[in-house]
Formats: structure tokens, sequence, C-alpha cells
């Protein structure tokens, strides 16, 4: 039985090799930067502590969050406290103005 030259290709193409030299090597050299890498993520790969992670993250999100509101809110209660000082300085003033005209007027 004879093989087309696609078979014949596909024959060849799917044939054994023998290993380049130093492929066993070059192996091993992976597998271990592999193990090297796995090593670093290994605390990452705990579930416990990915959802810890995640939710000190979302509590330092919040008490960033929290922080600049109180921030706003001091800053604009010291603006409310300067125009309440400004008022009571006219309402002084005013008051001043209206005594003097009640001496004038009675004197």
């Amino acid at each position: 039985m004879t093989m087309d030259p696609f078979e014949e290709q596909l024959k060849q193409a799917l044939g054994r090799e023998q290993p380049r030299a130093g492929f066993a090597g070059r192996v091993r050299a992976r597998i271990a930067v592999g193990e090297d890498r796995t090593r670093l993520r290994g605390w990452l790969s705990i579930p416990q502590l990915r959802w810890v992670l995640g939710i000190l993250l979302c509590v330092g999100m919040l008490a960033a969050v929290s922080y600049r509101h109180g921030k706003v809110e001091h800053a604009r209660g010291e603006e409310a406290r300067q125009q309440v000082y400004v008022a009571l300085r006219l309402a002084g003033a005013k008051m001043q103005l209206a005594e003097s005209k009640v001496r004038r007027f009675s004197d």
C-alpha cells in the first residue's frame, strides 16, 4: 500500500526524533526556576490570605475616604465659623451705630 505525498509528509513531521544535546539539563533548569516562582507565589495561593488582603485593602480605602470626608467637613466648619465672626462684627458695628443714634437723639 503506497502513501500519497501528504501522508508521507505527515509521517515525517510526526515521527520520533532524538532531542538535541543538553535537552534534559535545560528542562531541569526550567523546572528549578518554576519552583522558585511557585514559592514566591505560595503565600498568595492561600485562599484565606487572599480574602484577608482583600478585606484589608477595602478597610484601608474606607479609612482613607472617611479621613478625607472629615477633612472636608472640618474645612467647611472653619469657613462657617469665619462667616459667623464676620456676621457678629457687622451686627456689633450696626448695634454701635444704632446706640450712638439713640444717645444723640435722647441727649
